[in-house]
């Protein structure tokens, strides 16, 4: 168990945020830096043990119950002492990182096999989120660098151009240097996506600019992120879910709604000549709608006949069991085809199993049977180039405003990892899968 317990008192400016003198800041974080702070329920006692790491964040250790509020605060003073009801600091985070259930993290199971050892040998892309918070958590890093060969690298516009007046890199740059520690690669996500999940700043005006301004910030965007990453980056995410109404707002009401994704695809490839283009979208949770995807494959057939340089077709693939289509495998497998005749390749980009709250004493084997049949189809069709867990730890997740009440939330178990980083059922569905191989 670590020594240390960090106390945190609430402060009302950034002008108040100084480093404590016993308290070793992470290399590269300022000291007069916003954080982003995760609440906890003040009727209960909690402790929160850890450092500071390099990739910032803390350990997290007890047994707690939460009240999830995610809010931007300046910080007066931080003292090393236990904390009643207090916050946990996660430094030089922009996007809310937030992690689910109320129980107590344990040692990882040790008895569970290296997947990313099968995959490396297939040269196949096995991936998983990084989840900055974690990345003090010698449990969750370990498991990170020895499952999974790939990280998704969370390049959102909020987080990268928090303001007009330039670029943060400082998230981008500790995940390129673990993913190098590790000789793991990195999958940015994403260069064109929702602007209002961006910054303020971007959201209230862009509506506004001209297509020249437009068009100009967009090159200067992508062009700046892939030549930074390099070939660090195997992949960009260049636009996500272009399909949704509204999503990707002001790019496409300024650019045009096909011209802003041809702008960005050929941005991405001048900036990166060598690193795979990915057009994402989603195609229900309950197996693959074939209209939609249908619109999806019209846009690529229309890029390419253009000569818009799209390497990827990325899909979703957030299943859950209750309305499973029976027919899901052959779906997938009609993508599969549908992909290939437009010579492009398919990479499962987000991939999880969210489960009913009442769902039997099966319902991990039927999560188990889903894991493996989508890898499997990927795995023997050698156009499908990459699979990506979207939560593979129960206890780690990414939390989103409209997302359902945390109690709800934390009884999903959507990964291959349960609440105490032990493996459940499904982690032996993808290791058979890759054991069978291609």
């Amino acid at each position: 168990m670590p020594d240390s317990v960090w106390r945190v008192s609430w402060g009302v400016r950034t002008s108040n945020l100084r480093k404590s003198n016993d308290l070793k800041w992470p290399p590269g974080v300022p000291a007069h830096q916003d954080v982003q702070v995760l609440r906890f329920d003040e009727s209960n006692e909690a402790d929160f043990r850890g450092e500071l790491p390099e990739i910032g964040g803390v350990i997290i250790g007890g047994k707690f119950q939460r009240r999830e509020v995610s809010m931007r605060v300046s910080l007066r003073a931080l003292r090393r002492q236990r904390v009643f009801g207090a916050t946990a600091i996660l430094l030089g985070v922009s996007a809310a990182l937030l992690f689910g259930g109320g129980t107590q993290v344990k040692a990882a199971s040790p008895s569970v096999e290296p997947l990313r050892s099968y995959a490396d040998k297939m040269h196949f892309w096995l991936g998983a989120q990084l989840q900055g918070l974690f990345m003090g958590n010698a449990k969750y890093k370990e498991l990170i660098h020895t499952q999974f060969n790939s990280g998704v690298s969370m390049e959102l516009l909020g987080q990268t151009q928090p303001t007009p007046q330039g670029y943060d890199f400082h998230i981008m740059d500790h995940q390129v240097e673990f993913a190098r520690q590790y000789d793991m690669k990195l999958f940015g996500v994403n260069l064109v996506y929702r602007p209002h999940i961006g910054p303020e700043w971007f959201e209230t005006t862009c509506k506004s600019w001209s297509k020249e301004k437009m068009d100009s910030f967009l090159k200067d965007r992508v062009y700046t992120l892939v030549r930074r990453g390099g070939d660090n980056y195997y992949g960009w995410e260049v636009v996500n879910e272009p399909l949704v109404g509204g999503h990707n707002g002001c790019w496409h009401t300024v650019l045009g709604e096909f011209d802003y994704i041809a702008k960005a695809f050929r941005y991405a490839r001048e900036a990166g000549p060598n690193t795979q283009l990915v057009l994402n979208d989603s195609f229900g949770h309950d197996g693959v709608d074939k209209e939609k995807a249908t619109q999806f494959f019209g846009i690529i057939k229309q890029m390419k006949d253009e000569k818009v340089p799209i390497d990827v077709a990325g899909i979703q693939m957030h299943l859950r069991p209750d309305n499973l289509h029976s027919t899901y495998v052959d779906e997938f497998k009609w993508f599969l085809a549908q992909a290939k005749q437009l010579g492009v390749q398919v990479q499962v980009t987000e991939m999880d199993v969210k489960l009913p709250p009442n769902g039997g004493p099966d319902i991990l084997q039927k999560q188990k049977e889903m894991f493996y049949n989508i890898l499997h189809t990927c795995l023997k069709d050698p156009n499908c180039t990459g699979f990506t867990f979207w939560e593979p730890f129960d206890s780690i997740r990414r939390r989103y405003p409209n997302d359902p009440p945390q109690a709800d939330y934390d009884l999903q178990r959507p990964g291959i990892f349960d609440a105490n980083f032990q493996s459940k059922p499904a982690y032996d569905g993808i290791l058979q899968a890759l054991k069978e191989g291609r």
